[in-house]
């Protein structure tokens, strides 16, 4: 009895250890287990961060992209269904001619939401000042396409 014990405490310590890989609590780059990032912050978290903003800059931006965020829910809904209309119309063996029509309604759709990102990047630009615009010239900027594709820009990604 004692020695199937000892035996599978043995074999339960060896399959702990093996978790990691035989690391021994390192990456993959032998430095310590020190998260990359935390992805649990929200985008207004890692934008104020990026671009030091401070406590008023930070409450303009937010409300700015709540608002535009109410803006783009109905484009994001409308946008669904138009491109549900595409699918359809393909599987559906409609003309080439339906198929443009519907694909044209995709496009108005996603001109819309571009321009709904592109007035609420604008918008937090003019409240920044000039080493804070660079910044968000290369970080904000890229981040801005599809930002209130989703329920709430400011979720986690």
């Amino acid at each position: 009895m004692l020695r199937r014990l000892l035996f599978i405490s043995l074999l339960s310590a060896t399959l702990i250890y093996a978790q990691r890989g035989g690391g021994g609590g390192r990456n993959r780059n032998n430095g310590p287990d020190i998260p990359m990032g935390s992805f649990s912050q929200g985008r207004l978290e890692r934008i104020s961060a990026a671009l030091n903003l401070n406590k008023d800059q930070k409450k303009d931006l937010k409300t700015t992209f709540d608002d535009a965020q109410k803006e783009a829910q109905p484009l994001h809904d409308q946008l669904s269904k138009a491109r549900l209309a595409v699918g359809e119309a393909v599987a559906g063996g409609k003309s080439q001619d339906d198929v443009a029509k519907a694909g044209a309604a995709v496009g108005q759709l996603e001109a819309q939401m571009a321009e709904v990102e592109i007035k609420a990047f604008l918008k937090v630009l003019d409240g920044l000042e000039n080493d804070q615009k660079q910044r968000a010239a290369q970080m904000l900027f890229p981040m801005m396409r599809g930002m209130f594709a989703g329920k709430n820009w400011n979720e986690a990604q």
